[in-house]
């Protein structure tokens, strides 16, 4: 059994985890008004990237599209195009420090933006900023599930995906993950993150509907580094999401997340000393990494269902 969240998130654009604006790269490089990005800085699957493109493909001017010039923007225009108004998509959004953009924006056939996306599918390096939450902890710019499972949606609209702290330090380190492979389908809800731990088995939930793209090589050869570090080191799948906006809806984030982790937190203790009638105490203000370990009398399947 899980909990609902409480309010949903309220923003119809996803929240990209470690950007500092979510404006699009359009607005940004001075061609279209202010505007906010809605799609994760996927452009490539953007609507609105696509028209760009189409009135670029005819001839675009500062003044207004010029219907009756077809190639307006060639190589030689380009290139003597002033520098601050074919910046790099990836620079505009702070991915980098500085990249002059070569392809006339057409990052469909860019080696560079190919590049990047692929080093997003390996080892992510940025730190996390986490806040206290009743023993737990919850990162910024993550969504909370109401499985104990998290959701972070990356530049590109990818999303990694995991266990949560309270899920990591209440079933502890596991024995064997068991996740979908490369390509296969998953549900949003659906309970395809499969561990076990001396011989007893768990379902988490997948807080997105999506096709695997990538599985962490560090966690199916040690399980126990999603005790130790679930929001990082310990992510479980990339995925490419479907219906990206519409499971957001059901997580939380920000101090809705804190407050929601700290209701958790509240209700985790309150069953532990109902089952067992012992208190369970936070050491030095975080939970100890392994209750289940930590508290005889735990009925495992109990908080799968209550939890998971």
């Amino acid at each position: 059994m899980t909990t609902q969240t409480g309010n949903k998130t309220k923003s119809k654009a996803p929240m990209v985890f470690d950007m500092t604006s979510n404006e699009c790269i359009w607005s940004k490089a001075g061609v279209v008004a202010h505007r906010l990005c809605h799609n994760a800085f996927d452009c490539l699957s953007c609507s609105f990237d696509k028209a760009i493109q189409r009135k670029r493909a005819r001839g675009w001017h500062e003044d207004g599209l010029e219907q009756n010039q077809e190639n307006y923007w060639t190589s030689e225009n380009w290139q003597n195009t002033a520098p601050h108004k074919r910046y790099c998509r990836h620079m505009l959004t702070g991915r980098v420090a500085f990249k002059l953009c070569p392809n006339h924006y057409a990052c469909a056939r860019c080696a560079y933006d190919q590049m990047l996306d692929d080093e997003g599918l390996a080892e992510p390096t940025t730190l996390v900023h986490m806040h206290d939450a009743a023993g737990f902890v919850v990162p910024d710019d993550y969504y909370l599930h109401p499985g104990h499972t998290w959701a972070r949606v990356e530049y590109g609209g990818r999303v990694r995906i995991g266990l949560d702290d309270l899920a990591a330090r209440l079933f502890g380190p596991a024995d064997e993950f068991r996740l979908p492979q490369l390509g296969m389908a998953v549900t949003g809800g659906g309970k395809e993150l499969a561990f076990s731990r001396g011989g007893r088995q768990a379902r988490a939930a997948s807080p997105i509907e999506g096709v695997v793209v990538a599985r962490n090589p560090k966690v199916l050869q040690n399980p126990a580094a999603a005790n130790q570090l679930p929001y990082d080191e310990g992510w479980l799948l990339l995925v490419e999401p479907i219906r990206l906006q519409r499971d957001l809806k059901g997580m939380q984030t920000g101090e809705e997340g804190v407050a929601w982790m700290e209701q958790e937190s509240q209700r985790l203790s309150d069953q532990i000393t109902a089952d067992t009638g012992q208190r369970l105490a936070a050491t030095g203000g975080r939970m100890v990494p392994d209750i289940y370990g930590a508290v005889p009398g735990l009925d495992w399947k109990h908080l799968v269902h209550e939890f998971l």
